[in-house]
């Protein structure tokens, strides 16, 4: 795709889609079946997107997990989110929109959960550590998954 803004992604180009290959490797192809069982098979629910510096960045939100891919060598690693938390907090429930920070300074991914009794907002350092910067209280008052 080669278009700008909302509908950049459906202007012009070629669409191809996300499949995962052995040995940690991925490729864009435009077999939409082998993309679809892809997904399935590894990144379900897909959300959340970002890409900085030749690396793409989203989460699943059914396996709870955190996928890297770097655009250069077209290969790919994970980890679940929330799986160095430090501190207070608790990142349990399903990671939901991702967004980036000063990647090239600092280096943090921001999270916001779907879920649970008590949402947050979770933040993931260089390092590869979770902290909780926000969350709702246990208890508190929603409507579905919102804070009222």
């Amino acid at each position: 795709a080669d278009g700008n803004g909302w509908d950049a992604l459906h202007v012009g180009g070629r669409t191809t889609y996300l499949q995962f290959l052995s040995g940690n490797r991925f490729r864009w192809t435009s077999n939409i079946e082998a993309a679809k069982y892809s997904a399935a098979s590894h990144y379900p629910n897909t959300e959340g997107i970002i890409c900085h510096n030749s690396t793409l960045y989203f989460v699943a939100k059914v396996t709870r997990t955190l996928f890297f891919l770097d655009l250069n060598d077209m290969t790919y690693t994970s980890e679940l989110t929330g799986s160095s938390l430090v501190g207070q907090g608790a990142f349990n429930s399903q990671p939901d929109q991702i967004i980036e920070s000063d990647l090239d300074e600092r280096k943090y991914l921001y999270f916001s959960e779907d879920g649970g009794s008590a949402p947050g907002v979770h933040v993931r350092d260089r390092e590869g550590k979770y902290y909780t910067m926000a969350r709702g209280v246990p208890g508190g008052r929603y409507s579905g998954d919102e804070t009222v």
